[in-house]
């Protein structure tokens, strides 16, 4: 179970893409349950929309015990923003993964990016040194999506880049709001299987890479389809092809190519 609070343009895709993919979404942000429902969740996914009943149930799932995956939406597009999202970010008491594009984690770090509220001009490359600088303060994963999607582990000394990039997936909306759920669902499962005394940070970052690999796998093998002509195909033979990968990793691993990066 993923309990997904997001913005208001895409729960419907959240949604569709964690069941595609094997998972059990709960959108829930009404600020009187979610702490609760955080409990019985084995991820929570925060995706910053920021619409005003989000905002109030930032401050209630702060604490919760549970993996929080943050999605800093937008940051860098405006102060109230940027306030808010750091506000949570400093008060979130078991941050496990921050997934964002080159531009949001560029920004969450301090770093100069380039990009208009939730898109990114810029290359995933160019992130690296900030997701690190990220990844060593808030002790958590960072993953970055973009031309070619890359995940840092948590402390920094590791980098692994997902060579797959679509570039009509940019005509979707919700791609990468999507790909953030599934991060959250694949650490959710990989961190409630690690052995009691192990290290959970290594299943986070294992977790991570493994739903950054299938969603490239499943955008890749979508392209390629004779009946994808524009995005609308595109947005429908995702969900198939998510589908189809769902528990195998063979084939995730045929439509990929994962290459470390110097750190």
């Amino acid at each position: 179970l993923v309990m997904c609070v997001t913005n208001r343009v895409t729960p419907q895709r959240v949604a569709d893409v964690l069941l595609a993919a094997g998972a059990s979404p709960a959108m829930v942000d009404n600020p009187d349950e979610v702490h609760a429902f955080s409990l019985i969740s084995k991820a929570v996914y925060v995706n910053t929309g920021l619409h005003q009943s989000q905002v109030a149930a930032l401050e209630r799932i702060a604490s919760t015990p549970t993996p929080v995956i943050l999605d800093p939406v937008g940051f860098g597009a405006t102060s109230y923003r940027n306030e808010a999202i750091s506000d949570f970010l400093s008060s979130v008491k078991r941050l496990t993964v921050i997934k964002g594009n080159a531009n949001e984690i560029c920004g969450l770090a301090g770093y100069q990016g380039k990009g208009q509220g939730v898109d990114s001009d810029a290359s995933t490359a160019i992130a690296i040194e900030p997701a690190k600088t990220l990844a060593n303060t808030h002790e958590c994963v960072v993953g970055i999506s973009g031309d070619t999607d890359i995940v840092v582990s948590a402390d920094g000394k590791k980098a692994i880049k997902v060579v797959g990039d679509v570039p009509m997936m940019a005509q979707i909306t919700g791609t990468g709001c999507s790909l953030g759920a599934l991060v959250a669902a694949s650490v959710g499962a990989n961190i409630d299987e690690t052995p009691e005394g192990q290290n959970e940070s290594s299943s986070a970052f294992y977790g991570a890479l493994a739903a950054h690999s299938m969603f490239t796998a499943a955008a890749v093998r979508a392209s390629a389809r004779t009946d994808v002509r524009g995005p609308g195909g595109l947005s429908i033979a995702l969900m198939d092809e998510l589908a189809q990968l769902a528990g195998d990793p063979v084939a995730v691993m045929e439509a990929v190519e994962l290459h470390e990066c110097a750190v």
